[in-house]
């Protein structure tokens, strides 16, 4: 049952007399109980998506559906409700998901009396999910006493409180070392199938992503290649060799040569076309970037030049 459904969804920004586009034509499918990762570099509009799911802002343009109702239809109490008690949010900043003055009971308490839950009733439900996150026995500390892996489950906790369908997580490990974070990703994963949530997050780092059922790309506001199924364990043998899917090997194996770049997402295999000359080569030594300038006559001259002096 398909759960999201995102058509063609645009998210454009005014800043001074600029337009920046934050997502261009999003078409984008969940199903009910499915667990999706979306990875890419900061910037690339991961945050955004999940503000237009989780009710924090509109479209420009497009459709946005979540369990059968259109967001755009959603106005004023109909919305409040909505981001109150149908999508829980957990962020990488504790700032954004804990209050510092309240305790643990009372940070998870807080979402339940907004939405009218009453007071014996809120009690009973934030103890048991304090408990379903490993965090009953501190209960009565605030975020400062707690460390960053507890600070998380204890916003978990808070972003369950009002039993939501949806879990957006966005960058929900990244203020979190290696160990925290592959606990905090296991724990979404067992409360997951416990609460029979619908959970999308978005990352940077391919690791967490691969706790996900399906992994997508989002980069420059754009959705591209479906890395699932494509994620098994590989390692570069002894002469840095490592086997590529069959449909990498496609793409690139009509190249002429093919570039490799470091970036914060990843690693960047890119087919480019072989050359007369060695001019794009040395310029992309000297001026490391995405796409070498263009060459000018000036420049063929000088490595002409450079050629028969040799």
């Amino acid at each position: 049952m398909t759960y999201i459904k995102c058509q063609q969804v645009v998210k454009a920004y005014s800043v001074s007399d600029h337009e920046i586009v934050a997502l261009r034509g999003i078409d984008f499918e969940m199903e009910q109980g499915e667990m999706v990762a979306i990875i890419g570099p900061s910037g690339a509009g991961k945050s955004s998506l999940l503000n237009l799911l989780g009710g924090l802002d509109k479209p420009t343009a497009g459709q946005l559906a979540v369990d059968g109702e259109n967001l755009l239809d959603l106005k004023g109490r109909q919305l409040a409700e909505y981001r109150l008690s149908r999508v829980g949010f957990i962020w990488q900043n504790v700032g954004q998901n804990l209050l510092g003055h309240r305790n643990a009971l009372r940070n998870v308490t807080l979402p339940m009396m907004l939405a009218g839950t009453p007071f014996w009733q809120r009690k009973k439900q934030a103890k048991e999910l304090l408990d379903a996150v490993g965090m009953l026995e501190h209960i009565h500390k605030r975020p400062t006493q707690l460390s960053g892996g507890q600070q998380q489950r204890v916003a978990i906790a808070v972003a369950l409180a009002n039993q939501p369908n949806l879990l957006l997580a966005d960058e929900p490990t990244g203020a979190l070392d290696r160990e925290n974070a592959f606990q905090v990703m296991k724990l979404i994963g067992e409360l997951r199938e416990r609460y029979g949530l619908t959970v999308l997050m978005v990352t940077h780092d391919m690791e967490v992503a691969n706790y996900a059922d399906r992994i997508l790309t989002l980069r420059d506001g754009a959705l591209g290649q479906d890395l699932s199924g494509q994620q098994e364990d590989r390692k570069l043998d002894d002469e840095g060799r490592i086997q590529l899917p069959s449909a990498v090997r496609t793409h690139l194996q009509v190249a002429d040569r093919i570039a490799v770049e470091i970036r914060p997402e990843g690693i960047l295999l890119r087919p480019e076309e072989d050359e007369d000359d060695d001019t794009s080569a040395l310029l992309a030594e000297m001026l490391p970037q995405d796409k070498p300038p263009e060459k000018t006559g000036l420049i063929r001259r000088i490595f002409r030049r450079r050629k028969k002096g040799n």
